[in-house]
C-alpha cells in the first residue's frame, strides 16, 4: 500500500509541474504577444518598401520604422475593415505635429483606385515626404517644390533639377507629366499650384476651378460632389500633402491629392529620411 501511495504521489507531482509549465508558457505568450501589439498600436510599426517612388531616400527592400509617439498613435473605435467601410478612429495625443519634410506612412486616400472617391482600405499602405500641412500653399515651379511656410528644399534637389532641365516634349511622354485636378488650370509636374492644403475650420470660396480641385475633399465630408450652387466650403478635417522624393517617377499627391489627417499612420524614424533643406544646386 505504501508504495502504491508513492507512486500515486509522484505522479501528481509530475502532472502538477508539466502543468505549472504549461500555465507558465501560456501566460509568458499572452504577455509578449500582449507586449508585441501594444507595441505595434502605441509605439512604433514596421514597413517595408516596395517600389522607387522614394528612391533615393528609400528603395525597394528597405525597412523602415514608423513612429507613432510622435504625432500619436490612432485607435480604431470600429473593426469593422470591409470594402468600402468607413473610417472610425480617434488619435492620441502625440509629442509634435507633422512638419514638412517629415517622411510619413499613410493609408492611400482612392483605397478603392476611384479617382474622385477618398476611401479607406486597410493595408493599403504609402510612404512619401511631406510637402503641405493643413494650411500651407504649395506649388511647383520650373520642377522645385515650394511651400510658402517652409524655406529651403523639400526632397531631393537633384531629382528636382532632372524635371526641371527635361524637356517638355519628353516629359509629356511619361505617364506622371499631367496632374490633378486634370482639367483647368492645366498643371503638370514641371509646374503646378498654387495649391492650399485644407485646414480645419477655414472656409474657402469656390469656383469651378476650386470645385474640381476640392470636389473629392467635399464629397468625403459631406457625400456628394459639390455642382455649380456650392459657392463655399467650411472643411471639416485636416489634410496632408504628400510627393516621392523620386519626382520623375512617384505616385503621390500631385495625381491624387489630399491625405486627410485621420489616414495617417506615423511619421518614419532616422537619420537616413531626414530631410536636408539646404542642398547643393548643380551646375548645368
Amino acid at each position: 500500500m505504501q508504495k502504491r501511495f508513492s507512486s500515486h504521489s509522484n505522479i501528481h507531482s509530475i502532472l502538477d509541474r508539466v502543468i505549472n509549465i504549461i500555465c507558465l508558457v501560456i501566460i509568458t505568450g499572452v504577455v509578449f504577444s500582449t507586449i508585441h501589439y501594444a507595441r505595434r498600436i502605441f509605439i512604433a510599426e514596421r514597413f517595408k518598401i516596395p517600389s522607387e517612388s522614394m528612391n533615393p531616400t528609400l528603395v525597394p527592400g528597405d525597412k523602415v520604422w514608423v513612429n507613432k509617439l510622435l504625432y500619436g498613435a490612432r485607435i480604431y473605435k470600429s473593426f469593422n475593415f470591409e470594402d468600402h467601410a468607413p473610417l472610425k478612429c480617434f488619435r492620441m495625443p502625440g509629442i509634435r505635429k507633422i512638419r514638412p519634410g517629415d517622411v510619413i506612412c499613410f493609408n492611400y486616400p482612392l483605397g478603392y483606385d476611384k479617382w474622385t472617391e477618398i476611401e479607406f482600405k486597410i493595408n493599403y499602405v504609402y510612404c512619401k515626404r511631406v510637402v503641405g500641412t493643413p494650411g500651407d500653399t504649395v506649388g511647383v515651379k520650373n520642377g522645385i517644390t515650394w511651400n510658402n511656410n517652409y524655406s529651403g528644399t523639400l526632397g531631393v534637389l537633384e531629382n528636382q533639377l532632372a524635371i526641371q532641365n527635361t524637356p517638355d516634349s519628353i516629359l509629356w511622354r511619361t505617364k506622371f507629366m499631367g496632374t490633378m485636378p486634370f482639367t483647368r488650370p492645366m498643371w503638370t509636374m514641371k509646374n503646378f499650384g498654387p495649391l492650399y492644403i485644407p485646414e480645419k475650420g477655414v472656409t474657402i470660396e469656390l469656383d469651378s476651378i476650386g470645385r474640381a480641385i476640392y470636389g473629392p475633399v467635399i464629397e468625403y465630408e459631406t457625400g456628394s460632389w459639390p455642382d455649380g450652387d456650392v459657392t463655399s466650403h467650411t472643411f471639416q478635417h485636416d489634410y496632408y500633402f504628400a510627393f516621392g522624393d523620386n519626382s520623375l517617377d512617384s505616385n503621390d499627391s500631385r495625381y491624387w491629392g489630399f491625405i486627410p489627417e485621420d489616414y495617417i499612420i506615423g511619421i518614419v524614424g532616422g537619420k537616413k529620411v531626414k530631410n536636408k533643406p539646404v542642398q547643393l544646386t548643380i551646375d548645368n
